[in-house]
């Protein structure tokens, strides 16, 4: 048996097919990833904006870790209310947030995020107030009671828009009470990996061009008729296929995504492990209470289930079809149509739907409140994804092997 896999293995990674573009996307994520930082640009507490790797240690200068308490909270608020007062470091100019030019860049630009994070939680749901007037009628109130008010406010409007059913509404409202006392800090390195979650996309299509002649080309070179007179080629020659399959998706998938994650946090750091995702969606609300650690390792395993969701309908095509080539072009419309479909489009049903699709790991975020219930069992959507993908793999791989071992050679 473990012949026939190192056989079946090597056969995969000599096609010239798949080299190029392992090569070719190995080399393009290289590129994602330096761009990326390149891009980070941060103010220092001058005024100074910079980017790069510069940026990077200004952040770490700048986001120093602190517990969101009241007694902070209201220290922040005064601070920036105090500024707006005087006439010394006010301006009526709406696009500096009512603060001098100098204010602006050294106090507000190098602090803009948990600024941000502290007016949107005491900011109404859609109100679309600007910072001025949220801090200024909300001084001094319970910092941790306002998120949680924010919190279902925002869970029962979309119970009201039919988007949630009033099951998943109460279970929604039960998670955020269990959110703890926000705490704030640096955590770009976890930021970044969370923000390449569109990267699994590129994977699929990669493992896709891999697996597709799987069984394909058998069909192709005619070999299939030797392969099904073998002694083992019923039983134990199929199985190697679809455990090298299996194994070709799993390395590839970790592969290229702990190597991209291993640059983001050796070179940004792994600070803010424990921070609490909600620092990745300052804006927003947030109903899941993980870490930024947790919550990006969650991410990895739901984008590894949903790979090998669609390395399974690959498969399956490739014991249908008859050409590897076709089974490739299907399999890169079924990963690239979905990316152009937004849940928002359609009703309750087509957003659950469309959202269990592989390449919909682009559009995941946590700040999604999608939910699926059964009866008085609610189940969140990665956790949902990952059932219906990981399961679906395992089917559409059995099937696989009853139709080739079953399929009628020269016809």
């Amino acid at each position: 048996m473990s012949g026939m896999i190192k056989y079946e293995w090597k056969k995969i990674w000599t096609s010239r097919l798949t080299q190029i573009s392992v090569i070719g996307c190995s080399l393009f994520l290289v590129f994602c990833v330096c761009s990326s930082i390149f891009q980070i640009t941060a103010t220092d507490e001058n005024g100074q904006t910079v980017s790069g790797m510069t940026a990077v240690e200004v952040l770490q200068n700048t986001q120093q870790r602190q517990e969101l308490t009241q007694d902070r909270v209201n220290e922040i608020v005064d601070q920036y209310l105090e500024y707006i007062n005087n006439p010394d470091t006010s301006s009526n100019n709406e696009a500096y947030h009512y603060l001098s030019q100098e204010k602006y860049s050294t106090f507000y630009l190098p602090n803009k995020e948990l600024l941000s994070l502290i007016t949107n939680v005491y900011e109404e749901p859609g109100s679309g107030s600007d910072i001025k007037d949220v801090l200024e009628n909300n001084a001094g109130k319970d910092f941790t009671q306002a998120r949680l008010d924010r919190d279902q406010k925002y869970i029962q409007l979309l119970e009201e828009n039919g988007k949630l059913t009033s099951i998943e509404a109460d279970y929604w409202e039960g998670e955020v009470k269990k959110i703890s006392e926000y705490q704030y800090g640096y955590h770009k390195g976890w930021d970044m990996i969370l923000d390449a979650l569109t990267w699994p996309v590129l994977i699929m299509m990669i493992i896709c061009i891999g697996i597709a002649p799987i069984f394909s080309g058998e069909y192709q070179s005619k070999c299939d008729s030797l392969i099904l007179c073998m002694k083992y080629g019923k039983s134990r020659l199929v199985s190697t296929k679809i455990i090298v399959v299996w194994l070709f998706t799993t390395c590839v998938y970790w592969g290229i995504t702990l190597i991209y994650s291993a640059v983001y946090l050796g070179l940004l750091g792994t600070d803010g492990a424990d921070l609490p995702i909600q620092l990745k969606y300052p804006a927003v609300s947030v109903g899941y209470h993980l870490s930024m650690a947790e919550g990006t390792i969650y991410a990895l395993i739901l984008a590894y289930f949903f790979t090998l969701g669609i390395a399974g309908i690959t498969l399956l095509m490739s014991a249908v079809l008859k050409n590897a080539y076709g089974v490739i072009i299907i399999a890169f419309l079924l990963i690239i149509i979905p990316t152009f479909l937004s849940p928002d489009t359609g009703g309750y049903t087509w957003s659950r739907m469309l959202s269990l699709l592989p390449s919909k790991i682009a559009d995941f975020s946590f700040q999604s409140y999608i939910t699926y219930s059964i009866g008085k069992v609610v189940i969140k959507w990665p956790d949902m994804a990952m059932i219906v993908n990981g399961f679906g793999a395992i089917i559409f791989s059995t099937f696989s092997y009853w139709i080739f071992k079953k399929h009628q050679v020269n016809k």
